[in-house]
């Protein structure tokens, strides 16, 4: 039995919006969908994130198929619910639509016991990692 998908087919023509795409997993399943055929946006954090999401956008640049969009890097805190509605409508604007979410977005912090957490990195944690993945769906 062959179990090869054949995933382009799904994804092409479709319009991806990866957060957190700038770098690592998410820079991953940017290109990936591009090669796949896609138009792909995706958020980074500016300032802390700026070469990564430069270097992304040329990569999905050079490997996007002639069918897809240009690539687009959104800089965006996506702790808050504002900035999240203006990432979609930004977006679905430019594109027409929103076709694919891939909520990737994370920070995380090294720290040796839970007293040396304080309150502003715990709340920033789950800003990034809990809220945004709602307030992004919502």
């Amino acid at each position: 039995m062959d179990f090869v998908h054949d995933i382009s087919i799904k994804t092409m023509g479709k319009v991806a919006l990866v957060t957190g795409g700038d770098s690592g997993i998410g820079r991953a399943v940017c290109h990936y969908f591009v090669l796949e055929g896609a138009t792909v946006a995706f958020t980074y954090v500016k300032s802390h994130e700026d070469k990564d999401a430069r270097d992304t956008l040329q990569i999905l640049k050079q490997t996007k198929g002639s069918d897809a969009k240009d690539p687009m890097a959104i800089p965006a805190d996506l702790g808050f619910d504002e900035n999240c509605k203006r990432v979609v409508d930004e977006v679905a604007n430019t594109y027409g639509r929103i076709d694919i979410l891939v909520n990737n977005a994370a920070v995380q912090y090294k720290a040796s016991s839970v007293e040396e957490i304080d309150e502003e990195r715990l709340l920033r944690v789950f800003r990034t990692n809990i809220f945004s993945y709602f307030f992004m769906c919502r």
